[in-house]
């Protein structure tokens, strides 16, 4: 037997609030999101969702798919990418890299086919699929959780789609930290899988919640921002790239928006565990949370820093890079930014 089901994403401005859904039937479906995330995201992670589903099943899988972006990562590319230690031919940073990694420990030993199927043009499992998970993306347009789906077997999957959305990451939600270790990023960083329960994703729960203080305890007290700016010279140093991280921090867990966006540039994404990705820093943080030391490593014209954070029920590897702004202004950018949960 062969079971075959439509998987499909949604985003409201992508970035923007989003959403992703399987459909089997009206009996056998499951959908979730988050407040930002991307079309992407939402196609990878209902595709990842439809595989944890039905893993026990011992069936073949036929999954339907509109976007050949996705269809393409999991059949063709991620085989590629995976040979050559995670990535790409043109060593450029492997988007949702996390979530693909994920895609490819769930289809182990897995006979998985995919066929592209045309949006919106009227095939029923395809357009179900699409309305639930645009459902789901308006629910948190308006402020609301989503309820999950019955899932396959009327529930095998609610824990995983629960988890999903109490995470509340816009495009999965951030990671913690405790002491230290080199956080897995694209490119300038190792790869390195978030920690969490391959079957249930229960892990997810426990990662960054809208807080609007800065850090109440800390490993290691951050000063204000004002007590360590950016240097003002050409040559920007590791310790410039250890001030500018603290801003980040400040700006990130009490909501600045304004400050957080004056630290980007059209280069700058953010990597949220499972793998979404956003072209701004604003998102989810955790609870009172503690701040390791930040290491700050030379990479030759850019910084990398790097430092733990953990909270009550949770840790996370962050790992930031830092680069010259290309205006000329004598200020660093922060042009890649990676969270990861950790154990």
């Amino acid at each position: 037997m062969t079971i075959t089901a439509a998987a499909d994403g949604s985003s409201l401005g992508n970035p923007g609030p989003a959403g992703w859904a399987w459909y089997v039937d009206e009996d056998t479906w499951d959908a979730g999101g988050w407040p930002q995330g991307t079309n992407n995201l939402g196609e990878l992670t209902a595709i990842l969702r439809l595989l944890e589903a039905t893993a026990e099943t011992g069936e073949e899988l036929h999954i339907l798919a509109d976007s050949q972006y996705a269809i393409n990562v999991v059949s063709k590319w991620r085989l590629g990418w995976k040979k050559r230690g995670w990535t790409k031919a043109d060593k450029k940073p492997i988007k949702n890299l996390e979530l693909i990694q994920e895609i490819d420990r769930a289809m182990e030993g897995r006979r998985v086919t995919f066929e592209w199927v045309k949006g919106h043009a009227g095939h029923h499992m395809n357009e179900r699929a699409d309305d639930l998970a645009r459902a789901c993306a308006e629910a948190y347009q308006a402020g609301r959780t989503p309820e999950p789906g019955p899932g396959f077997g009327g529930g095998a999957s609610r824990g995983t789609a629960s988890a999903d959305q109490a995470s509340g990451g816009g495009t999965a939600s951030v990671p913690a930290v405790e002491p230290h270790d080199a956080p897995p990023t694209t490119d300038a960083l190792e790869s390195a899988p978030a920690s969490r329960d391959a079957a249930t994703n229960e892990a997810t729960p426990s990662t960054f919640r809208s807080h609007p203080s800065v850090f109440s305890a800390s490993a290691e007290p951050i000063e204000p921002a004002e007590a360590a700016p950016a240097s003002s010279v050409s040559a920007p140093t590791t310790e410039d790239a250890v001030a500018r991280e603290r801003e980040f921090i400040l700006a990130w867990t009490g909501g600045d928006e304004e400050a957080l966006a004056a630290m980007t540039d059209e280069r700058t994404t953010r990597i949220w565990p499972g793998g979404g990705a956003t072209t701004t820093l604003a998102g989810p943080s955790p609870a009172s949370p503690a701040i390791g030391r930040i290491d700050a490593h030379d990479l030759g014209g850019a910084f990398l820093t790097r430092y733990r954070v953990r909270w009550e029920g949770g840790a996370s590897l962050e790992s930031s890079v830092w680069a010259p702004a290309t205006s000329g202004e004598s200020r660093l950018i922060m042009v890649h930014h990676q969270s990861t949960l950790i154990s």
